[in-house]
């Protein structure tokens, strides 16, 4: 029953816990000027990556899109059975580093206090549904995933959800946490989604701001900036397989008026090299400040509680490199390598029978990407 609401949904949750255990320890991404890569034949890497999706396993088919770019220069958009550089995709879970983005620009801009608010002042609102510890915990608790929240709501929760009958927000801090906060990192949707909820109460709690959605915001202080295109933007939850949301362009998955912190987002693969390119630039795009100064280092750095994850954004070495990415579902990425001016996209079919499975591509960004520029 679950498996089968998750794929008619796009699941209000898609769970990538396997990930922390295959995301082993790395130092801390560097952002300053780094030595020249070595010198690569992206085409021969680029044929290499075809060859390896075409002899791999038949759910590596899905592969839409490899995008490679050094120090802002594309040296490999390699697109599949006609996708283009204008077409979206579900990123899944990369979007909950689009909705740490925006919590650092919140804070910049004074609409949040601080990362170590607790919840109880965050979400005034709810405050009554709340048990002490609950009330107590920081937003940088639900950023570095060491709040303790469940991972995603039991199958009859999430009907109840669904069907306008639990307030999502109200459910998640009533129903308590599964470990102490700040004790152990536990990747959780819940904790995602109450991130953005923490922003759409900010907004509305500010003057400025009161009438903004989520996504408004977004637009004016970070899509806009970037030229990603958001408009029109398809904003209801999917409710069939091959939905309209699987044939929209950009798209933000909201719950009555929410848009959801831990998946829903489409882009395009172009989309994803920006946001990309906007933290390998430490938030500068174009000789203009996006992001708060020392924002992409804070948001890099390893957590108290798991040093292979930042605040909604993954940390690794592979092959003596560094790098941190936004990782989503059946495929999608965002890899920033630092020591190489490097971003690497892949972007993946996900309206599929046979979706990718979460580490297919791995190979294909470490064996044959990554070992090129070492």
């Amino acid at each position: 029953m679950r498996a089968q609401i998750r794929l008619v949904v796009a699941a209000l949750i898609c769970t990538l816990a396997g990930i922390a255990g295959c995301a082993p320890p790395a130092p801390l991404p560097s952002t300053s000027p780094a030595p020249a890569a070595p010198d690569v034949d992206y085409a021969h890497v680029e044929e290499s990556i075809e060859s390896a999706i075409r002899s791999g396993s038949a759910e590596l088919d899905n592969v839409r899109a490899v995008l490679v770019v050094v120090d802002g220069q594309t040296k490999i958009a390699h697109y599949r059975h006609g996708f283009t550089a204008t077409d979206h995709e579900h990123i899944f879970s990369a979007t909950k580093s689009v909705v740490s983005t925006l919590i650092g620009i919140a804070v910049a801009d004074g609409l949040i206090p601080s990362l170590d608010a607790p919840l109880a002042d965050l979400l005034p609102e709810h405050r009554d549904q709340m048990e002490p510890e609950v009330a107590k915990v920081t937003l940088r608790q639900l950023l570095t995933m060491s709040a303790g929240f469940a991972p995603y709501p039991s199958d009859d929760d999430e009907q109840s959800i669904l069907a306008g009958k639990l307030d999502l927000v109200g459910w998640a801090v009533s129903m308590g946490q599964d470990t102490t906060a700040g004790t152990e990192f536990r990747y959780s949707d819940v904790s995602a989604h109450l991130a953005a909820a923490v922003l759409l109460s900010s907004l509305r709690h500010h003057p400025a701001t009161r009438n903004q959605t989520v996504l408004d915001y977004a637009r004016e202080r970070l899509f806009d900036p970037l030229g990603i295109s958001t408009r029109p933007a398809y904003e209801d939850l999917p409710m069939t397989k091959n939905s309209e949301f699987d044939r929209a362009g950009f798209a933000w998955m909201r719950l009555r008026d929410l848009h959801l912190g831990g998946f829903g987002i489409r882009l395009t693969a172009e989309d994803m090299v920006k946001l990309g390119r906007l933290y390998l630039d430490d938030g500068m795009w174009h000789g203009k400040r996006v992001l708060p100064e020392g924002w992409v280092q804070q948001a890099t750095a390893p957590s108290p509680v798991a040093s292979y994850y930042g605040m909604f954004w993954w940390r690794d070495t592979q092959w003596g490199l560094p790098l941190f990415a936004a990782r989503g579902a059946r495929g999608q990425r965002i890899v920033v390598v630092p020591d190489r001016r490097a971003v690497i996209v892949t972007l993946c079919l996900t309206a599929t029978d046979t979706p990718m499975s979460d580490g297919a591509i791995e190979p294909i960004i470490n064996d044959k990407i990554l070992f090129a520029l070492r």
